[in-house]
């Protein structure tokens, strides 16, 4: 059990906070990065201020915490012809530089946050002021590389302190990035809330409204399509299960936006031709993702890369066992608690036989789900990483 949460102490000079969040979109980041501002903000009575580098549906909750500015907002980058004369324009005016430095100015910051790895450019925008920052990675290899090179460089000039959404991703960035180990602290990932544990009408409820069957084993994932979050994997793993459990009604949910045309044309493209087209339901994007949790049997992270979602959190404080691939990322340090299972990277073969074995165990699948609950509720709520978080925050500034 973590030790008692320590009292929050305030920045250097009296100074805000200034966060960073790359976008404003319902994903693992920008999700984690508001649950621990709101947190700062009850805790310390201390103002938050933040810059939002793309908009999207979390801008108004940025705002409700204090001084928001929103880049990327402008008819410039909203119309197709603004776009075309963004790259046009000047570096400054495209980057929305005097703005930008105006805004931080009046701020007066002690610390800056930045909460993802990407932003580079940002702070060496930012960097003539001398400001303090501490860098949250919750990046692997993949989203690192694809930043590229000079971001990275920018990011490492930049920063000075880091913390590490998972041990993976602190291995990750001392090798082969080379970053200083003294400089990096761990914090595992937290979930705004721990919800009610969903009751059997619930379940009932969200079965019937999905289309699926009271009595079939239902398999969740989750997660804005990508190539890096697996869903490819789906019809493959269906393909599996079923040969392990022939004759059982065996269904998978997708929770999260669609993809493109040509992503969806794909996927049911090898989902027909699999025969597991019937199998497999998709919700859309939804704001509140937890009553859909309830109707799962286990949930199962297919992602290539992803250092510590916060969809598994999210479907283990529901009651869902998490699955998850060994070499994939920060989840195996959830699961060996007792809180799921792994198996080798991309082995769906694997995979399917520990599915068939929690239809097979229901006993120990739910007392797995409750271990990986108490988990969620003992490690993975804000008001135990909140500390941990502001603490480097205030280190770093007072530094």
């Amino acid at each position: 059990m973590p030790s008692p949460p320590a009292p929050i102490l305030p920045l250097a000079n009296e100074g805000r906070l200034l966060a960073l969040t790359h976008d404003a979109g319902r994903t693992g980041a920008p999700i984690g990065l508001l649950a621990f501002l709101q947190w700062w903000r009850r805790e310390s009575n201390q103002p938050v201020a933040s810059i939002v580098r793309s908009p999207g549906p979390l801008v108004p909750a940025f705002q409700e915490l204090g001084p928001c500015l929103v880049l990327g907002d402008t008819w410039l980058h909203r119309t197709r012809l603004g776009r075309r004369l963004l790259g046009r324009l000047p570096a400054g005016i495209g980057q929305q530089r005097r703005a930008l430095l105006d805004f931080v100015k009046r701020q007066a910051p002690s610390v800056v946050y930045a909460s993802t790895l990407t932003h580079g450019t940002l702070l060496d925008l930012l960097s003539p002021l001398g400001l303090p920052t501490v860098s949250h990675s919750h990046e692997l290899e993949y989203w690192i590389t694809r930043a590229g090179p000079e971001n990275l460089r920018l990011v490492r000039q930049h920063t000075h302190h880091y913390l590490a959404a998972a041990e993976a991703v602190r291995q990750h960035l001392i090798d082969p990035l080379g970053l200083p180990a003294e400089q990096i602290t761990v914090v595992h990932e937290h979930i705004a809330r721990l919800p009610d544990l969903p009751a059997p009408a619930i379940r009932q409820r969200e079965r019937e409204r999905l289309g699926l069957p009271a009595g079939a084993f239902v398999i969740g994932g989750c997660g804005a399509e990508h190539w890096r979050k697996g869903r490819d994997l789906i019809p493959g793993l269906l393909q599996a299960v079923r040969r392990r459990l022939p004759g059982r009604d065996v269904r998978f949910l997708w929770i999260g936006r669609p993809g493109s045309a040509e992503e969806e044309r794909t996927l049911r493209y090898d989902l027909r031709l699999t025969g597991t087209l019937d199998a497999y339901v998709t919700s859309g994007e939804v704001k509140d993702p937890f009553p859909l949790y309830a109707a799962l049997d286990a949930f199962a992270l297919l992602s290539r890369e992803d250092p510590f979602p916060l969809a598994c959190l999210e479907a283990a404080a529901a009651g869902a066992p998490v699955l998850c691939f060994e070499g994939a990322g920060g989840m195996p340090e959830f699961t060996r608690r007792g809180c799921g299972l792994s198996v080798p990277y991309l082995d769906l073969h694997a995979l399917a036989e520990q599915i068939a074995w929690l239809d097979a165990h229901p006993d120990d699948a739910r007392t797995m789900a409750a271990a990986a609950r108490r988990e969620v509720e003992a490690a993975h709520l804000p008001h135990r990483t909140g500390p941990r978080i502001a603490k480097v925050l205030q280190q770093v500034a007072q530094a």
